[in-house]
């Protein structure tokens, strides 16, 4: 049987498109915001910033992580939400730097066993939250931000 170049073809393009995913794989810097908390409604807005891609172009997926157990939320840990926001696309490019924003809204639940601080006699409620991108380098995640309530709601 005679073989053909076409599978040396394939292999070649193959490696080609992996190694030119990335300019390199370093880490990527994201930050979060908290744009409003409104005590009435317990909502929250936040703004997330991608300010350093790391390298790579290519976000496979962003969102943000939540917990009211966990002080630092993540795809990893048992329990926090992750939110997947976006996925499958390119940095988007704004001003002549790079830099992927999204934006989100969570209505904080009540939970009577949210850590609080100071034991039971306390009345408040913290709820932890951070973004986080995924490229073809990893999964990296933004400083947490706590949100206090007050546990009389």
């Amino acid at each position: 049987m005679k073989r053909t170049p076409f599978f040396a073809l394939i292999m070649l393009a193959t490696l080609v498109g992996m190694l030119t995913g990335c300019e390199r794989y370093d880490i990527a810097s994201i930050t979060i915001h908290q744009d409003a908390f409104n005590d009435t409604t317990r909502l929250v807005n936040y703004t997330a910033q991608v300010t350093d891609d790391g390298g790579c172009a290519r976000c496979i997926e962003a969102g943000y992580c939540f917990s009211y157990i966990d002080a630092e939320p993540s795809h990893t840990c048992f329990y926090s939400t992750v939110v997947p926001m976006i996925r499958d696309s390119m940095m988007t490019f704004t001003d002549s730097t790079k830099y992927l924003t999204f934006q989100w809204q969570r209505q904080l639940p009540f939970i009577e066993t949210a850590g609080g601080e100071g034991g039971e006699e306390n009345d408040t409620l913290l709820y932890f939250f951070r973004s986080y991108i995924t490229t073809n380098a990893g999964t990296f995640y933004s400083a947490v931000d706590t949100v206090k309530v007050p546990r009389s709601y």
